[in-house]
This record gives C-alpha cells, structure tokens and sequence, in this order.
C-alpha cells in the first residue's frame, strides 16, 4: 500500500510538475508578446516624440530667421531714419532767407495757382518778408503760365517758418508753401533715394 502511495503521490508531483511547467511556458510566452508589444509602443511613442521635436526645432528655426529678417529690416530702417535726418537737417540749414526770398514769387504764384484765386493775400516770415516785388513777379509769373490776371497783397501776419502762405481774402482757403511743409511733399521721394542708396 505504501507502495500504491508513493506511486499515487509520485504521479501527482509529475502530474503538477508538467502543470507548473506548461504555465511556466505560457507564462514566457506571454511576457514575451508583452514584451514585445510594449517594444513596439516605446518604438512607436519614441517616432512620434522624434517628429514632434523636429517639427519644434524647425519652427524654431523659421522663427529663428524671421526674427533675423526683421532685426535687419529694422536696423535698414533705422539707419535710413538716420540718413534722413542728416539730410534734412542739411536741407534746412541751406535754405536761408536769402534763397528761400529767391523763390518766393514761384512759391506765391504756385500757391494762387493752386487755389485757382483770382484775389488773395500773402503771409511770410519776418526773416524772409515777401515784398511786392514778389507779388508782382507772381502775378507776371501766372500772367504767363495761365493767361489769368490775379490780384495779391500783402497779409500783415508773419509766419514763423521761412515761406509763404497763400490765403483767399476771407481765409476759408490757404495754400502751405512754408519750407518745412515743402520738404514734407518729396518726404516718401527723399526716403526712396535713400532706401536705394543705403
């Protein structure tokens, strides 16, 4: 009987002993699918990662020469100020009353043209008074551009900038010929030549 037992028992450790070692195989074998699938998440997870970086790392660069493009865009800028003032500060100190009286019977005839009056009144400054001279030089002036006859006077209020201003005897209309108001005109010229040269 004991013989019988040990038999019994000895089939019965056999029996768990396959069992245990069919659940061992099993239990590889799932590990290694798990394994492998886990691998191919990380795989996948880290492709993903890759293109994320690179998309950020080129939009780092587009930003990168964007904000280049605008630094220079901006130093042209600011260097084409600079040389705009310089020029305009030059312009200024070269109109002195002395020219800017040369050229007040054109600027006075321009304006009255301008205006299409047949009447009006003409303000200067005191460094640069307008005389009637010059009124008769721009009524000649628009005699022989026009054929029309026009009647000008002196206005007694004085300009604070080199110039004249042409206004209608009631003043609802002027015309601005000061030279800072001149300059302003070619201002976009002035900058355009100096954007070209720079």
């Amino acid at each position: 009987m004991a013989t019988s037992d040990n038999r019994l028992l000895d089939g019965i450790i056999e029996q768990a002993d396959k069992s245990a070692q069919k659940k061992i195989e099993e239990a590889k074998a799932s590990a290694s699918v798990i394994l492998a699938e886990a691998a191919e998440r990380i795989e996948a997870q880290n492709a993903l990662l890759e293109r994320e970086l690179e998309q950020k790392l080129k939009l780092i660069s587009l930003r990168l020469e964007t904000n280049k493009a605008s630094a220079r865009r901006r130093a042209i800028l600011a260097e084409v100020d600079d040389r705009y003032q310089m020029v305009m500060d030059r312009v200024v100190e070269l109109f002195d009353a002395k020219r800017v009286s040369a050229h007040l019977s054109q600027w006075i005839a321009e304006a009255t043209l301008g205006l299409d009056l047949r009447e009006a009144k003409v303000s200067s400054s005191r460094k640069a008074p307008v005389s009637e001279a010059h009124l008769k030089e721009a009524a000649r002036l628009i005699k022989n551009a026009t054929g029309a006859e026009v009647t000008l006077h002196l206005d007694s209020k004085q300009l604070p900038g080199l110039g004249v201003v042409v206004s209608s005897l009631d003043e609802t209309v002027s015309f601005n010929n000061q030279v800072d108001i001149r300059l302003r005109r070619f201002d976009r010229v002035i900058r355009t030549m100096i954007q070209e040269h720079a």
